[in-house]
């Protein structure tokens, strides 16, 4: 899939009132990836939003596996619409059975109190030139087979500061993992880039759950299920530019890990934030 085909997934169609219908690649083999409905699910949520709102918060529920063979109809419900905030919630169904369902927030542009904690990016940095994110995790992985590993898709993936991915051992801390589109997005709407940002963000955020067990969730019998997404986007940035996703998992319990990081610019601006629980499914020892 290049981006063109991504863009093309991304462009719902409109079944009258507030219905839409999403489909998903023609040859994907594999269940709906989470990150197209989140994508699709804010831009149904933003075609009901009066120009000018862009997004600014979503939450979302993976409830049960989608087919990527079936059409996905997403049903918006207007909750709110104030002088400042527009509030959406939206329900997408498989053949009549709900299998995700989000909240999103929009907002006038407007003034306000702002401040940022300084976040690091030395100058010069160029993120093309650090390791593909993909080649790391085949590293480390124990099955060379995995579908992941032969999937293609518009975006490039790097890891800055790496850490050896053999021998096999607990990995920690905070990881910064840059992305960008590969290509040039032909619109500058900023809900459409949000949208593409979150396509990206489910990319890669739970593979951190796994990393301080010193494991990968492409192990053979092992994979990691998304059970709730959120982001906020503080000010717009473009999905086609590098963007930096930071990378950290304070805490495994229950066979769940939550994943959290921020979104960060070149030239260091804190765009963004994004958090993950998942369920962490891995063979008995």
């Amino acid at each position: 899939m290049d981006l063109d085909e991504l863009l093309a997934v991304l462009r719902l169609e409109g079944e009258g009132g507030d219905l839409f219908t999403g489909r998903s690649p023609a040859d994907r083999d594999r269940p709906v990836y989470g990150g197209q409905f989140l994508a699709q699910a804010l831009l149904a949520a933003g075609a009901t939003v009066e120009p000018g709102r862009a997004p600014h918060s979503l939450h979302a529920y993976f409830v049960r596996s989608g087919p990527a063979q079936v059409p996905i109809d997403y049903v918006v419900d207007r909750v709110r619409d104030g002088r400042n905030f527009s509030h959406r919630a939206v329900v997408a169904r498989q053949d009549g059975k709900e299998v995700f369902r989000l909240i999103a927030s929009f907002q006038v542009p407007s003034s306000g109190l702002s401040h940022q904690e300084p976040f690091e990016v030395p100058t010069g940095t160029d993120p093309a030139a650090f390791p593909g994110y993909r080649a790391w995790v085949a590293d480390l992985s124990d099955n060379d087979d995995h579908p992941w590993f032969r999937e293609q898709v518009p975006v490039d993936i790097r890891f800055e500061d790496a850490p050896p991915a053999r021998p096999r051992r607990p990995i920690g801390g905070t990881l910064r993992i840059w992305m960008r589109l590969v290509g040039r997005v032909p619109s500058d709407d900023p809900t459409l880039h949000a949208a593409l940002l979150a396509w990206m963000s489910d990319k890669t955020i739970s593979d951190v759950t796994m990393y301080p067990h010193g494991r990968s969730w492409t192990d053979a019998g092992t994979d990691i299920l998304s059970l709730d997404h959120a982001m906020w986007f503080y000010e717009p940035a473009r999905a086609d530019e590098w963007v930096l996703f930071t990378h950290e998992t304070p805490a495994t319990r229950g066979g769940r890990g939550l994943a959290r990081g921020d979104l960060v610019t070149l030239d260091g601006r804190r765009v963004g934030a994004v958090a993950q629980e998942a369920l962490l499914v891995y063979p008995p020892e």
